[in-house]
């Protein structure tokens, strides 16, 4: 008996042991799971008050032992975490409600930006649950909108079909051409959002007025990594937008920024007819030497009468570097940025070139000489050709003024005489002062004159048809004739019916 009692008992302190220590673990895994496990969560619903906010709210149960409740949320694919405090509201159900903004100058989330949400709970103990996160779009509500989607490229549209097919193949075809000159095997997920009009596109874009502005007179523009807004739909404007989509994944990383001559320069040679739009003010520039230098050049410019001049001469620099040097070298110009290096220290490593060395090298592709140290007329305003020929076609163009005889570089001979003549010319000087201040002023406005002249012009071109609608059938001149019928027939009848007839 005692050998059998001693295994009971020893038995039954270690089935005691087991249960006791199965307890206790049962107890702090129940604790654990009640956090864990966090509130229910019944449905969240989004209500978009456009265009300046979005509400969320959310029914929950088990809220109980919730002391806060905090809307998380973050733009893709490369925005930051955001917070927006929660209201509490208990009753027989706990409601929830957080508001952020969407048109904030420090916090403006674009139309057809997707964002990651999930809620986030903190309990009376200081411990936190957050909900699964999830997926959400937020769009322009004032339309219907529908989408059509091809390999990477996704368009949205609301108004015409035949627009957004167009929209679609046309950037499809420009992603295809400029991939290979940024060396990218790879593409992410791509969104184009398709408003109709500018009319339609005020409300969409950012509170300040002139970046709207500078997007209106492009068609659109890129406000994400992923997703291009066109408001002026054509086909030039698509691909150019598209193409800063890839420049930026190319070139742009977390230290690097890409020049805008660079940028803008592949972006307007994938428009294809960059040459059609912008090669009559290169042209006029290259003619009178008066392009840009590259330095100023890293910026856009938006003055009056220079915007064509500074998306022209970025297409034919960069068109220039690939001509000249090739597509692997566009490949590595463009990695040498994503890793952070400088324009000079990206310039130097990849053509062994500084930035006024390129100036220099471009300037005389096209005819010019070296610019002179300090040099940078590219500031001056001059009358501009709205339509020309080719960049460079030739030195100078036929339709070029010459310039005038006291413009006009003097020759040894002259230099030497007005040496001899210092005297005169210090007199003459002096006694022609006042021509000078009139003439500097006629020239002010001439100058005034010529860049509303310029803008003008500019603005007639961009606000054009975008695209070319089938002319209606002209029913007018059938309808015309067959009425002229009737009443030629009508008379003949009537002639008829007067003259008497012969027995």
């Amino acid at each position: 008996m005692k050998r059998h009692v001693v295994p009971s008992v020893i038995s039954v302190l270690v089935a005691l042991g087991t249960l006791t220590l199965l307890g206790l673990g049962g107890f702090e895994q129940a604790g654990a799971q009640s956090v864990e496990q966090g509130p229910v969560v019944q449905g969240t619903r989004f209500e978009n008050s456009w265009p300046d906010s979005v509400v969320v709210t959310a029914l929950v149960d088990d809220a109980a032992n919730v002391e806060s409740v905090t809307f998380l949320y973050t733009i893709l694919p490369e925005g930051a975490l955001t917070r927006e405090a929660a209201e509490i509201n208990t009753g027989d159900v706990t409601r929830i409600r957080a508001e952020f903004p969407t048109r904030d100058p420090q916090l403006w989330i674009p139309a057809g930006a997707d964002f990651e949400w999930r809620w986030e709970f903190v309990f009376d103990s200081g411990e936190k649950f957050e909900t699964e996160p999830q997926i959400w779009r937020y769009e322009d509500p004032r339309f219907e909108w529908q989408s059509l989607k091809e390999g990477d490229l996704e368009v949205v549209w609301y108004d015409n079909r035949g627009v957004a097919e167009t929209m679609l193949q046309e950037g499809l075809a420009a992603l295809e051409e400029i991939s290979p000159f940024l060396g990218l095997d790879e593409l992410i997920p791509i969104k184009v959002y398709v408003w109709a009009n500018t009319g339609d596109a005020r409300e969409v874009e950012r509170i300040e007025s002139e970046r709207f502005e500078e997007s209106v007179i492009t068609g659109g523009t890129r406000v994400l990594a992923d997703l291009v807004h066109i408001y002026q739909p054509s086909r030039w404007v698509v691909r150019h937008e598209l193409t800063h989509v890839l420049t930026k994944l190319a070139g742009e990383g977390p230290y690097g920024v890409l020049p805008a001559w660079l940028d803008e320069g592949m972006a307007t040679l994938a428009e294809g007819d960059w040459i059609e739009r912008r090669g009559g003010a290169l042209q006029f520039a290259i003619n009178n030497d008066q392009v840009l230098s590259l330095r100023s050049m890293e910026s856009p410019s938006n003055r009056p009468g220079f915007v064509d001049i500074f998306y022209g001469q970025s297409a034919a620099i960069v068109l220039y570097l690939l001509g000249e040097y090739g597509t692997e070298k566009m490949n590595e110009l463009f990695a040498t940025f994503k890793e952070g290096s400088s324009v000079e220290d990206a310039l130097d490593k990849v053509y062994g070139l500084s930035r006024d060395e390129l100036d220099n090298d471009w300037r005389e592709s096209v005819g010019l000489g070296p610019r002179e140290v300090g040099e940078d007329r590219s500031t001056e305003i001059e009358d501009e050709v709205i339509a020309g020929p080719e960049v460079a076609e030739d030195e100078q163009s036929d339709d070029a003024d010459p310039a005038p005889e006291s413009e006009q570089p003097a020759s040894t001979d002259d230099r030497e005489e007005t040496d001899d003549a210092g005297q005169a010319i210090q007199e003459s000087e002096s006694g022609d002062a006042e021509t000078e201040q009139v003439a500097a002023a006629r020239t002010e406005e001439e100058i005034a004159e010529r860049t509303e002249e310029i803008q003008r012009r500019q603005d007639q071109r961009r606000s054009g048809p975008v695209f070319e609608v089938p002319a209606p059938f002209p029913w007018e001149y059938p309808l015309i004739g067959v009425a002229g019928a009737l009443v030629l027939l009508s008379g003949l009848l009537l002639v008829r019916v007067l003259t008497p007839r012969r027995d």
